[in-house]
């Protein structure tokens, strides 16, 4: 006698279609979930620039002035300080828990001077310059962590950053008749000139119209014993103003970054002069534009098509220009 058997198993059609229906919703899943991933890249971008500007901030309230730029005029070695290429990285260390890293450095750089003024305190013997900080680090940049250059072994630069200060406006150095000048430097309407510390007295544009902080692109730099550097970013060697950005061109820009010692890639131009220098805001983000502070501590995203006279207006401490921001 035959017995009936009951098929309870899937037809090959109608596996094909649950495959299907299954790839489909994974299509689905995948746009969802990266752009969740960047989301979060982007708000701990966001998050990294409020602390650092934080920093800063407390800073002022200890010393009555924001920090100064960088130390030493644009390729001038004239003076023994020139050596001492610190930047505004070196002044938030300790608002930032990296105290243990400034008293390294802080010891370092007031070491007696010696060999006619450049001493135990140059750049290139400081200890611990390759320690790696987070906080200045963008999640979406994958050229993270950089702390080596191509020149050689006894030339390492340190850590390079993607936060970098609002220089100003301009070109980093010219002077108000537009001509090249290594002292023009000095002179930036932004919040961290070289060699000059700014009060909050002087941003008279208000602290809450004035930007203080925005990203780069890091661009690796060249293997080692290749002499290729890019100075962008670099926070400890301070000597180009890379550890500044200018609001000239509109973030993400086409038009190359100006820099002695530079390599331009697709992701980030660059032209390779000492004259005319610059460096524009770029990030990685969704959106097409760039995570940037402002002095009264506030965050915001800076779209490529912001309108450029309020980009301006946003880069100058003190030209009493109107900067309105587009929703």
């Amino acid at each position: 006698m035959k017995r009936n058997v009951n098929n309870t198993g899937f037809t090959l059609v109608e596996l094909l279609v649950v495959i299907a229906i299954i790839g489909v919703l994974v299509g689905l899943l995948l746009p969802a979930v990266q752009a969740a991933r960047e989301a979060g890249r982007r708000m701990q971008c966001t998050n990294n620039i409020k602390q650092i500007t934080l920093a800063v901030i407390s800073y002022e309230a200890t010393h009555q002035v924001y920090c100064c730029g960088s130390y030493g005029y644009i390729d001038n070695e004239s003076k023994p300080e020139a050596w001492m290429r610190r930047s505004w990285y070196y002044h938030i260390l300790p608002y930032i828990d990296q105290a243990s890293l400034y008293d390294i450095y802080d010891q370092h750089y007031h070491f007696p001077e010696s060999n006619g003024g450049r001493g135990s305190f140059d750049y290139t013997n400081l200890p611990a310059k390759t320690t790696i900080v987070s906080t200045l680090m963008c999640p979406d940049d994958q050229n993270n962590p950089k702390v080596h250059n191509g020149s050689s072994a006894q030339n390492q630069q340190g850590f390079h950053g993607n936060y970098v200060g609002n220089g100003g406006n301009t070109y980093f150095n010219v002077d108000a008749s537009g001509t090249w000048k290594q002292e023009a430097c000095m002179d930036l309407n932004g919040i961290f000139p070289p060699l000059r510390s700014i009060k909050p007295a002087h941003v008279t544009d208000g602290t809450s119209n004035t930007l203080m902080f925005s990203e780069i692109r890091l661009v690796p730099d060249g293997a080692m014993g290749s002499g290729g550097e890019d100075i962008r970013g670099r926070l400890i060697n301070a000597r180009h103003t890379g550890a500044l950005f200018s609001t000239l061109y509109a973030p993400n820009t086409s038009e190359p970054d100006r820099h002695h010692y530079c390599i331009s890639t697709a992701y980030a131009p660059c032209t390779n002069t000492n004259q005319k220098n610059l460096v524009s805001a770029r990030s990685y983000h969704g959106g097409d534009g760039v995570a940037a502070s402002m002095c009264d501590g506030s965050v915001t995203f800076i779209p490529a098509t912001v309108d450029l006279d309020a980009y301006h207006a946003l880069g100058s401490r003190n030209g009493m220009e109107t900067a309105v921001l587009d929703d």
